[in-house]
């Protein structure tokens, strides 16, 4: 019941700026923005005495939400008898109407997913969850010696929500629903931005053209990043978009700072939108009258206040990196792109591109391309990170696959097509009116195709990379939106409202079939399919469901380890050893049921950089050496062995 401190403190603080501000919407992410930053410092504060415990945390969260309740009842006093809070369903029109139905559906049936089936996606099995268990456990975020770098090396900021839920609820019941939580606000955010910049009917169109995206819908229910970091950088250009910059300057601040803790890429799709933001602090600096210099300056402060406040956030996990690792940014992984003239850069804009289109004949059309005319190899390892046969080989993958609700590959076909309709039309639009709100939207597009650029000037090529560009097709649904709304609803009335029922079903079909915990499973059209998919989680024990999409065949070989080391040898202090890539989280998560809470595990014989690192605990307290591969060791090593 525990769970409960955080929830009340979320839901007043809620409460509290929905008092004040009579918008649900904005009251969601400002209260999601305040609770980023406070479980990001208090994580970071409490792991500097090893107090990252329950007592600690409950008694933090004990506190704000008696302090967020309290708040909310002088507020609700004196402000409840004077607010409007009335919102006219009725009055909108049938395709707001429906957009919305559709949006509430798709977003309750991935909350009923997310709450149902536990993390396992391969990530979260091998440094997502694994991680979060080794905080709780050593009481720290500190570095500690593993087998797998990303554990310790990437950026932790959705990790520690998970971990504070975790260590309230006793369990990872709650561990998908951090996600779930970035998909409503993101929602929330892109009808926001739709609103201020095409107007009020566009922005429940908005709702469905966001929720609907089926990488978004994939990634909802997982404990992977992406979403999340969408959410914050869709926050972030909602406030920066507002008239008020020091009003919002926190909040601006907050959001920044929050994308660039949680995910490397943030990064990359931040700079252009902070430029965006210089371009208009400087705009409204000039039309008060300060002059260029004064307008100059206090851009440059402005500016300045944003950007090293953002990076209190991140600092501390990029100094034990380098403290660790050699590197700010921690290990390269090798998704850096090596080459930078202008027909590699071209084969990685294909390649990309290609992601979100899985038309039958295109890969044969971009090895074409390559061979005649960009004369680079398709497959070049200096542009191209992972398996390259799974896009390009006609022989070995179909892309229909990407068809598949994977929420690591699954593609944005009619997003993006809608898309590159939308700005083709603005772009048409904009020569003929001009406004200030088509300015808005053209600074918007140019952010986005900046934004692009960059990625497929930086980054390698990679399988699954569309999901790295998620919060771009977040951001270009305002624009969408205007498309519908000026284009559309005005001469296809009929046809319109056709479409949003298409895509409202549609996106329904995703949310109820997500591979690996689909609440119903897709017949096995494919080897592919056979090999990935879950049964229905509605028909499966939690247990069983880690194990249920791909690698079913661990949950033997995982559950032999775990009773021979717990009922043969009585051993409750375990030593692992695994491979860079190997599935850690479910041996926890075994261990966890068999000795009901009362196990340590750590990393032994370790041999890369953070075998330097302070173990976990002493090697003379161990009495068995696990490995992913099956074996078990029952042994006594002495103290001063090599972790």
């Amino acid at each position: 019941m525990a769970i409960v401190l955080i929830s009340a403190s979320f839901l007043s603080t809620i409460a509290v700026f929905y008092l004040q501000e009579s918008q649900l919407r904005l009251a969601f992410i400002k209260a999601c923005i305040i609770h980023g930053c406070l479980i990001v410092f208090s994580t970071e504060f409490l792991s500097l005495s090893r107090s990252l415990d329950f007592t600690h945390i409950a008694s933090l969260w004990l506190i704000i939400s008696l302090a967020n309740c309290s708040v909310f009842w002088n507020r609700y006093r004196r402000l409840s008898n004077s607010r409007n809070f009335e919102f006219n369903f009725k009055s909108l029109d049938r395709a707001s109407q429906l957009s919305i139905l559709f949006t509430i559906t798709i977003v309750l049936i991935s909350l009923l997913t997310a709450l149902i089936a536990p993390p396992n996606n391969w990530d979260s099995m091998t440094y997502h969850m694994p991680r979060v268990m080794h905080w709780i456990q050593n009481r720290t975020v500190a570095h500690y010696p593993t087998h797998n770098l990303r554990q310790i090396s990437f950026l932790p900021g959705s990790a520690y929500i998970v971990t504070h839920l975790q260590i309230l609820a006793g369990n990872d019941r709650f561990a998908n629903c951090v996600q779930w939580l970035a998909f409503v606000g993101s929602i929330f955010g892109v009808s926001l931005i739709t609103k201020r910049l095409v107007g009020d009917q566009a922005q429940w169109i908005s709702l469905l053209l966001s929720a609907s995206i089926p990488m978004v819908i994939a990634q909802s229910t997982t404990t992977q990043t992406d979403l999340m970091t969408s959410f914050w950088l869709v926050s972030f250009t909602y406030f920066l978009l507002l008239a008020n910059f020091k009003s919002n300057l926190f909040w601006i601040t907050g959001s920044l700072g929050l994308a660039l803790v949680t995910k490397p890429t943030a990064i990359i799709f931040s700079i252009p939108l902070f430029l965006v933001f210089g371009l208009l602090v400087f705009r409204k600096s000039f039309s008060q009258n300060l002059g260029g210099w004064r307008s100059f300056l206090n851009t440059v402060g402005t500016c300045s206040i944003v950007g090293f406040g953002s990076l209190t956030l991140p600092i501390w996990n990029w100094v034990r990196n380098a403290q660790t690792l050699g590197q700010f940014l921690g290990i390269d992984t090798g998704t850096r792109s090596e080459l930078h003239s202008l027909p590699e850069f071209l084969s990685v804009f294909l390649k990309n591109l290609s992601l979100n289109l899985p038309i039958p004949g295109l890969r044969q059309v971009i090895v074409f391309i390559h061979e005649h005319i960009l004369k680079v190899d398709v497959n070049k390892s200096a542009l191209t990170f992972g398996d390259p046969v799974i896009l390009f080989s006609t022989e070995k993958t179909s892309p229909l696959n990407l068809l598949f609700p994977m929420e690591d590959t699954v593609a944005n076909p009619i997003h993006l097509i809608l898309g590159v309709i939308s700005v083709l039309y603005l772009l048409n639009v904009c020569f003929l009116q001009r406004n200030q709100k088509i300015g808005y939207l053209l600074l918007l597009f140019g952010a986005i195709a900046t934004d692009y650029l960059l990625y497929c000037y930086l980054l390698k090529w990679q399988p699954w990379g569309n999901r790295l560009l998620l919060p771009l097709f977040m951001l270009q649904t305002p624009i969408i939106s205007y498309y519908f709304l000026r284009c559309l609803s005005v001469k296809y009335n009929q046809l319109f409202v056709k479409l949003i029922s298409v895509i409202g079903i549609i996106a329904i079909l995703y949310a109820l079939t997500p591979i690996r915990h689909p609440l119903i499973s897709l017949p096995n059209w494919s080897s592919y399919l056979a090999s990935q998919q879950s049964e229905s989680i509605v028909l499966l024990p939690r247990q069983q469901i880690y194990f249920s999409g791909s690698l079913k065949y661990l949950d033997i070989t995982y559950r032999k380890i775990v009773d021979t080391v717990v009922d043969r040898d009585h051993c409750h202090t375990i030593g692992l050893i695994s491979g860079e890539d190997d599935w850690e989280y479910p041996l926890w998560v075994l261990f966890n049921e068999k000795t009901s809470g009362n196990f340590r595990l750590k990393n032994v014989y370790v041999k890369n950089e953070s075998a330097k690192l302070d173990p976990e605990f002493s090697d003379s307290e161990l009495c068995a050496i696990v490995s992913t591969n099956g074996r078990v060791q029952p042994v006594k090593i002495p103290a001063n062995t090599v972790n």
